[in-house]
Formats: structure tokens, sequence, C-alpha cells
């Protein structure tokens, strides 16, 4: 949250003789240079620095003006260790928006050429030594192709004008140098003053993939996930060992409909397995709750029959101290692997080895199923329950009897959901039917409201009316941006969205943005022509407890970002979770879990945090309207999750005064760096570049105490790790003045003695708002307080001697409100 706040938090322990909590320290800059920019005054005549620019490809560029004494150029390029170029080109003309980048796999795709639209991007994940060849073939009007392939490290490799002489049409064949995501960018060949238009075909061959439109065997090439694995098969065990932050990995074949359980099991040392699954897309499908301490284990329904990768690391942030590293197993098993069809009977049975058992059943919103279950031998004395549930093993429905059981549910979303049959008396066996019914919804008689594009609608959420449902029409390739608020502060709505296809497919989802209620998906691209539906509910959908009254936005194409008289924007091509801090001169910081200062400061849009609902074109954009306050404003553009993903990843940050670009930087990071740079305004309107920025890495207890502080609701419990690399972790809540509210840590592991400290939004501790033991007979520390004020507050849980401390473990922590 906030990065000054790190350093202040422990003026508490004074109250038990203990050192304060000095912020570490990052890596020292790589250089540092002033250039001043009149922010109000045009006029002004900037220093120039010399140096020569060195874009991404993939980044966001800028037009060039003529130098003048209005306008002035100036790029700093760092060194080669840290990655990174530096532009300042204040200019009348903003920098354009990034250019999309369409996943491209063998086979061809249409396009078009014109002054409007001058190139097109296409990505694909290559193997080193990969044979391929990419041709661009005009269709229609005078184009003249050009064809460049850059390299994953945004490096260009490869280019083509005219693939024979009198032939225009271009044509590139490489074997690819390394492993990786490769970019294609197909555009035209300029010279003179008339240039080419029309449009194209791009076909992509690939020497391992089977051509588009023939039917191939999805399992008998292995993948390449940009990573390395190793292949387990169900009922195998896979080992390995964990000592850092680097995740191990592991690749499986699934049939479509399988149930598999992993399990994540530590053999030696203290390593806290965690625990992810993703499809042969990289996409995640499922990761692990937090079970115990020694075990991570995942449910997941395979959606489709091919490759899975499963990613095995550790959930505590740590540099091989205790409760970092260890060994452990992996077992990958298969639970069940019978989708249910409606209106087929199926047999089962009852071992003393297998009392349980689970099917598969696809249902969309609104159907009514049931399922019917008896047992064949009337005296067996089976003792039969059948439960409904979703993927998250949540269930909807449940029923029990002697012999003979029916459950009934609506189904709340289109998805796979488990139908499971249960034999409560495990001393019997014996066979049993089951039968699926299904009354389908009828989609003619589904209650929709119209919404158009750049409309605004509000609607009430209640527990009789649980969810309202909305149509709009797009277009192939269109990208759209939902978001549903409460609309005011007195609704106490937790907003849930769905967006579908008109035949009730489900396409995205989500429940929180940042750190708030609010629920938004942000720049999805739309696959087809024809009808879409919204699901505005609260989550948990029927089965929430949430209610009240909310608005509802549709908007269509590119978010316009507000340049405001002080702006940064953060921008990728990738899934990853990569975020934005400012920090202002009064040491607030903007960012997803803090989204506003009393600065001015804004955070207008968060993409892909927490590697939920990725966008199309993830974009991370804060900004002040007015007046900035001077000073020093510090800006990190952090690469915090990959999302299933290893690769380094291509970003673009620009800070702009009054819309004027101030500093360009592109350049690359890995997982868990970040870079930092910063500029200066003065009270007079003058910015100054004062750090032309660096990439670090920042220490275990960096990344904790700096980024963003995660959110923590009346009745949830947490757990989590203090260890001597990571001493102190840090909450949000929101709380209503008068409340009172009791907080507990409480010890599981170790002999950990916990601190508690209650701190408000500028990161103060409140008065008495710190516990060390909540009585003489126990370390655990517990806090009961009234809340002076409606608004945010910090939790920060320690240990006595914070630093210096020397005890361990991992603690539960919770929050409740005191009901008097």
């Amino acid at each position: 949250m906030k990065n000054l706040r790190r350093v202040l938090f422990v003026l508490c322990s004074l109250w038990i003789a203990m050192p304060l909590l000095a912020q570490e320290a990052g890596t020292p800059s790589v250089g540092t240079a002033t250039v001043p920019v009149a922010a109000t005054d045009t006029a002004a005549t900037p220093s120039t620095v010399a140096v020569s620019p060195s874009p991404s490809p993939i980044a966001a560029t800028a037009t060039p003006t003529a130098v003048t004494a209005a306008t002035a150029e100036a790029t700093i390029s760092a060194d080669a260790g840290a990655r990174l170029v530096t532009t300042a080109q204040p200019s009348p003309t903003p920098t354009s928006t990034p250019i999309p980048v369409f996943p491209l796999q063998a086979g061809s795709i249409e396009g078009n050429i014109n002054d409007a639209i001058p190139l097109a991007r296409y990505s694909f994940t290559g193997s080193r030594d990969e044979g391929v060849a990419i041709t661009m073939d005009t269709t229609s009007g005078s184009l003249d192709p050009f064809v460049i392939l850059y390299g994953p490290d945004g490096s260009q490799i490869a280019s083509n004008d005219d693939r024979a002489p009198g032939e225009r049409n271009a044509a590139i064949s490489i074997s690819l140098p390394a492993s990786g995501t490769y970019t294609i960018e197909a555009t035209r060949f300029s010279q003179g003053e008339t240039l080419s238009t029309g449009t194209f075909r791009l076909t992509l061959t690939r020497s391992n993939v089977q051509p588009t439109g023939t039917p191939g065997d999805p399992l008998a090439e292995r993948p390449n996930f940009g990573v390395p694995y190793t292949v387990v098969a169900y009922q195998d065990l896979g080992t390995g060992r964990i000592v850092d932050d680097q995740p191990l990995y592991f690749a499986f074949v699934g049939q479509q409909g399988d149930l598999v359980r992993l399990i994540l099991s530590r053999t030696s040392g203290d390593l806290l397995p965690r625990l992810r699954i993703y499809d042969d897309q990289r996409r995640e499908i499922g990761r692990d709750a937090q079970t115990r301490d020694s075990e991570a284990i995942i449910y997941a329904t395979l959606p489709q029959t091919g490759w899975y990768l499963i990613e095995a690391t550790r959930r505590a942030s740590g540099n091989g101290s205790a409760g970092s590293a260890g060994t452990f197993d992996l077992f990958v098993n298969r639970l069940a692997n019978a989708i249910l069809q409606v209106g087929e009977q199926v047999t089962g049975n009852f071992t003393a080895e297998t009392s349980s058992l689970t099917y598969i059943v696809n249902a969309r919103l609104g159907d009514q199923i049931s399922a019917t279950m008896f047992t064949v031998d009337a005296n067996a004395g089976i003792q039969p329950a059948l439960d409904i549930l979703d993927l998250g093993l949540r269930p909807l429905e449940g029923a029990t009897g002697e012999r003979f059981v029916t459950a009934r549910t609506t189904i709340p979303r289109s998805a796979p959901y488990l139908l499971r049959v249960t034999n409560r008396n495990p001393s019997a066996m014996g066979a049993f039917n089951l039968r699926l019914s299904s009354i389908p919804v009828n989609q003619a008689a589904l209650v929709t409201r119209p919404l158009g594009y750049n409309d605004q609608t509000e609607g009430l959420i209640t527990s009789g009316e649980p969810l309202d449902l909305y149509r709009f029409s797009g277009k192939t390739g269109e990208l759209v941006t939902i978001t549903m608020s409460a609309a005011s502060v007195r609704s106490a709505l937790d907003s849930y969205l769905i967006l579908m296809d008109g035949d009730l497919n489900e396409l995205a989802a989500n429940d929180d943005t940042s750190a708030s209620r609010d629920a938004r998906i942000a720049q999805f691209r739309l696959p087809k022509d024809g009808d879409y539906l919204i699901l505005a509910s609260r989550s948990g959908l029927a089965g929430g407890t949430t209610a009240g009254s909310y608005q509802l936005a549709l908007t269509a194409g590119e978010i316009r970002l507000t340049n405001g008289a002080l702006s940064a924007s953060l921008d990728w091509a990738s899934p990853a979770d990569l975020n934005l801090f400012v920090r202002d001169p009064q040491g607030r910081t903007i960012t997803w879990s803090s989204p506003n200062a009393p600065s001015g400061g804004a955070l207008q849009i968060d993409s892909n945090t927490g590697c939920s609902t990725p966008s199309d074109q993830p974009v991370e954009h804060i900004y002040w309207p007015s007046a900035p306050p001077p000073g020093d404003y510090v800006v990190w553009a952090w690469y915090q999750d990959g999302c299933g993903q290893s690769a380094p990843t291509a970003f673009s940050l620009t800070l702009r005064v009054n819309g004027e670009p101030l500093i360009v930087n592109e350049s690359l990071l890995n997982i868990g760096e970040r870079l930092e740079t910063t500029i200066r305004l003065t009270a007079t309107g003058e910015a100054f570049v004062v750090d032309s920025g660096a990439i670090t890495l920042p220490s275990p207890q960096q990344t904790v105490s700096e980024g963003g502080d995660p959110v923590i609701r009346f009745g949830d419990v947490v757990e989590a790790e203090i260890t001597d690399a990571v001493y102190a972790r840090f909450y949000q809540f929101s709380g209503n003045q008068g409340e009172r509210v009791r907080i507990t840590a409480e010890r599981l592991t170790g002999d950990l003695d916990a601190l508690i400290l209650l701190r408000n939004a500028a990161d103060q501790t409140l008065p008495d708002g710190l516990n060390d033991d909540a009585d003489d007979s126990t370390r655990d520390a517990a806090l009961t307080y009234t809340l002076p004020y409606t608004g945010q507050y910090v939790i920060a849980v320690t240990r006595y001697g914070v630093r210096d401390g020397t005890t361990l473990g991992r603690y539960r922590l919770s929050v409740q409100r005191v009901v008097e």
C-alpha cells in the first residue's frame, strides 16, 4: 500500500522496547538524469540529452515532431544489465495506443492494411529449431506486403519485402533460434509519396503442427509450454525439490470430463506447497485452497482432451529461509471420467473401498436438473445420498434417503457440475442405478433488458431477485468493457459479472476488481457476430448473501485514458499480472489495493489482478485530474505474477505532464522484478526526471510490504507465515464509525509470538491499537476496538521484536464484528 508506512509502522514497538522496522533498501539506480520540461508553459525551452532510441517492437510508439524551442527529444539508455530504454518526448501529439497482438495457430488469417491501420501483429509460441514459414499475399488493392518476425526478446530476427524478383508478395522461412513467443508484423513497404493499401492473407506453416482443418491427435505431440517440465500420468508419483521461488513444472494428458485431484505433499524440510494447473494455452483452470501446512490439493474438471501443465511452488515468499524449502511428492489421480448424459441410466457399485462416486454434468444457466438414485438390492443396507456441487465443491443441493433419493436444483450459471453419490453406511455394499433428467431453459422466455454500447443503467439485487440479464449485439473482434458497481455507499452489494454468448456459453466472469467489491470485465474481444448476454448478480449468485442497488455500464473499444495534470500508464501484451504503483510526495501510494489518495491521485483501470479475468489489451492508469502537489513522485512497474507463464514480459511505462509525455520506458521484466523511476514537480509547474529508472528484484519483505495489501472482510479467516525473511504482513478492511471489531492472530505452528497493530489509511497506528498477548496464558494476539471513522483500515501482523525477533511460525488471522 504505502512505501514509507513500513518505516513508521513499529513506532508502536517503543511500547515493548523494540527497534524501528526499517524499510529495506533496493538496488541502487543504474543512473540519474535531470531533464526539465515545462509542465504548463509550452514556450519554455527544455534541455536536451542526446542518445539513440531502441524501442521494443511491441511497445507503444510516438510520432516525433521537429525539435524546436517548444519541443525536445531525449533518450537515456541504461546499461544492458538493466534492460531499459527511457525515452522522453514532449510533443503536441500524444503517443498512440498499443497495437493489439492476435494469437495465430498454424493456418491462414485475413487482414486489411490502410492509412488508418498501417500494420497488424500476430503471435505464436514456438520451439527452438522448429521450422516455420510465413507468407503474406495480397488479396485485393495495391498492397505491397512487408512481413517482419520478432523473437521472444523483442528483437527483429527476419524480414522480407518481395519473396522473389518481380514478386511483391512477402515470405519468411526460418528455423526458430529459441523457444518462446514470437510476434509477426504484417505491414506494407513504405516508399514514395503514395502508400499502398489493400487486403491480405497471412499464412503460418509449422513443421511440427498439424495443418488447420486437418483432424489431429492432441496427445501425439508434447506441447511447448515455454518452460521445462516432467511428464507424469494418472496414478504416477512425481518428485522434486524447491529451494527458491522458481517453480517446478509437470505435464499430464487427460480426457474431457475427467475430474482430477492433484496432491502436492511435503516430504522433507519446511516447504509450504502451492499448486496451479493450466491448459495447453496456459490458461489457469485451478489452484489450491490452503489446506494443511504440508499439503496442497486441487480438484479440477478437465474442459477438453489434451495436455495440462502443473506448477509446483511454495506459498511463503522467502529466499531459502525457514518455511520455504524442501522436497515433495506430486500425485495425480483421476476421480471420475464419466460425463452423465440427460436421460441416460448408469449403474454403479458401492464397495468397501469405494463408498462415493462422482459424475460430470454439463448444464446451462436456468436448466432445471434432477438426479434420481435407488439401490438395486433392498436388503443391502445401503443409505444413499446425492449431492450436486459446483467445480469448487460448493453444494448447490443435496438429499438423503433409505433406498430411493432425488436431488433437484436450478443451474445458476453455464458450466460443468459434479454429481456425487455416496453410501452413508460404509459397511454395506451393493449396486445402484442413477438417472439424470433436465428441463432445459427456454431462452425465449428469459427476461432480458436491452443494453447498447456506451450505455449505463441501474438495477437492484435482492434475495428474491438475485440476478438480472442484459442483452447486446456485437461483432467479431470488438473490444468490450463491462463494469458493475454499487450505486451508493449505502449499498452492501458484492457485485458479480458473467458474460455469455447467445447460446448461454460462458465467456468471462469477474467477482472483484482490484481491492474493491466492484466487478469488471475489461477489454474482452468478442469471438463472433451475434447477441451476447450479461448476467449482473452478486458474489455467490443465488447462494450469495449481499444485496443492494448497482450501476452497470457497457463500453466498446479501447478504454479512453484520462491524462489530467499528471498521469502514468502501464501497458503490456500478455495475460501476466503487472501492476502500476505511484507514490506521491505525501507518501501515499496509489495502486490496485489503494486506488485513491488524498492528494487527488486515482487509479482509473487495473488489469489482470490476481490472474482473474485477463484482458485482451491489459493497461493500468493512474492520474491526477488537476493540481498535483509539488514534490517527488516514485513510479513502479512491477511484474507480480506470471499467471502461468515464466517468460519475460515486454511493457511500456509512460509518464505525462499536462498530456505531454515526459518519460516513456520500454523494456522487459521477469517475474518478481520491478522498474522504478522518479520525477519531480515544482511549485511553479516544472517537471524534472530525477531518476531515469532501474530494474531491481525486491526483497521478500519489500514484496509483502510494498506490493499491495490484500483485502480481508468481516468473517474471513486467512493463514500466513512469519519468517526471518518476511517478519511483517499487512491486510486492509473497510469499517464504519462506531463498529466494534475483534482482530485475532492465532499461532498454528512454530513458536510464533504474534503481535498485531490496527492502523488508519495513512498508516498511523491508532491509539491503543496494538496487542502482543491476548492474556497471560497465551502468546496469541487479540484486539477489540471501536472504529473511529468510516473507511479503510490496515492490520499489521508481526512478531515480538519485529525484524530483530526470533520467533517463527504460521498464524490464522480473523476479523469479526462484535455484537453486544
